[in-house]
């Protein structure tokens, strides 16, 4: 606190202050910039260009920041990030988003979640009415299929998630209520002999379709005995030699599909001594990388801004079982406030070179909050996390890792449910 006092007493005065030790931040800063504590690999590919190509530009921002002696412990532009959404929210979206056809209830869920993450009114009249009303517009056959993504589409497991999850944002837990059965009855027509969920009539099963199933089955009260049999014995299988999760067992391990996979340990009230823990482990803070901070979702890959959740949520899932802390909070931080944060417009991007989306900006701020807060379960596996503010500048809200909300939406609805 003394240094930190000297320094902004410095820059308030006009001196130079480049010889006034900076705050810790940069300390760690300097880390990140330091020589490389695992080898680079060598051969040509690709991807490899593209790495090098990122490892540049993340090297110049970092760099500049320590030439310039900026203080980027505060550098998160919250209400250019509230006009963002609020702005995506209430305006006709421009005709190249009609590629996003089939995301009409993702868009919302990114959007209305990140609004809660800012800590705006996201339930105002309003907005609240024009949210249920399109949601009303997915909703297929009053849930006998499901919810879809878009006017006159098939149901979709994952497009039904995300739906529900907007209507829980909003607290709409009468039309929930309305349609629950129905949607028990569809889920079932979709569950294999294996366990497994397909996400909709002769479509794909993997890991995120049992991921929405079960998220769907715990926030509505629906997870009975015929629904998560065989679910365990199908999840265990996607854990991989590296320790993450695939897809479908025996390919390869992905950040979305660990944190799918290990979600679901916590949906179906079942320990983590239930995977190989160590494996697991290893292979998720393998993840992090020493320049970026940020997060990548496999071996050998770039970093990418929404990791900062799909791995950063896996880290807090992971802490509440061992209790204690396995990731650099401070490095994750810095990547996402200085490589991902667009601080002139508003919203979050993958890297320094790509353009703000709804789907960057709600994981970034998921993201911001697994760095902002740690985690810990007095139930763990009724997974009923607290959460404690681990920073001093902790700008979003809390979060429940296993659902993507704001802490007290999912619980909310549990309660709502189970009354």
């Amino acid at each position: 606190m003394e240094d930190q006092i000297k320094y902004l007493i410095n820059i308030i005065k006009g001196n130079d202050f480049h010889d006034v030790k900076p705050p810790n931040i940069y300390n760690n800063l300097k880390k990140m910039l330091g020589k490389p504590l695992v080898a680079n690999v060598d051969y040509d590919s690709e991807t490899l260009e593209k790495q090098s190509e990122v490892e540049s530009m993340v090297n110049g921002i970092y760099q500049d920041i320590l030439d310039s002696h900026r203080h980027i412990n505060n550098h998160f532009e919250i209400e250019k990030h509230g006009e963002f959404v609020n702005r995506s929210l209430t305006i006709p979206l421009p005709g190249y988003y009609k590629g996003y056809d089939a995301n009409h209830s993702w868009m919302l869920y990114w959007l209305t979640n990140a609004n809660c993450l800012l800590g705006q009114q996201e339930n105002e009249l309003e907005m609240k009415d024009l949210i249920v009303e399109k949601i009303k517009t997915l909703i297929v056959d009053n849930g006998k299929g499901g919810i879809s993504g878009g006017a006159n589409q098939l149901g979709h497991l994952a497009s039904s998630y995300a739906a529900i999850l907007t209507l829980v944002l909003v607290e709409e837990f009468d039309l929930l209520k309305s349609i629950s059965s129905n949607l028990y009855q569809w889920m079932m027509s979709l569950k294999q002999d294996d366990g497994s969920f397909i996400m909709h009539y002769n479509g794909e099963a993997d890991t995120r379709s049992m991921y929405c199933a079960l998220v769907i089955g715990s926030l509505l009260n629906l997870l009975n005995d015929d629904f998560t049999h065989g679910c365990l014995s199908w999840v265990q299988k996607c854990q991989t030699y590296e320790g993450g999760f695939a897809g479908v067992p025996g390919t390869e391990a992905h950040g979305g599909y660990t944190f799918c996979g290990v979600a679901c340990f916590f949906l179906l009230n079942k320990s983590l001594d239930n995977l190989n823990i160590d494996k697991l482990i290893r292979w998720s803070v393998a993840r992090q990388y020493q320049l970026e901070g940020g997060l990548s979702g496999r071996a050998n890959k770039l970093v990418d801004a929404c990791y900062g959740f799909w791995i950063g949520g896996v880290y807090a899932m992971i802490e509440t079982f061992i209790k204690a802390p396995i990731f650099d909070r401070d490095s994750l931080k810095i990547y996402l406030l200085n490589c991902a944060q667009d601080s002139v417009k508003g919203g979050f991007k993958d890297k320094p070179n790509t353009r703000v989306d709804f789907y960057h900006t709600n994981y970034s701020l998921l993201g911001l909050s697994c760095s902002e807060y740690n985690f810990e379960s007095g139930d763990l596996l009724a997974y009923d996390f607290k959460t404690n503010e681990i920073n001093d500048d902790t700008n979003v809200s809390p979060i429940n890792p296993v659902f993507g909300l704001p802490h007290g939406k999912a619980e909310a609805c549990r309660k709502y449910f189970n009354n």
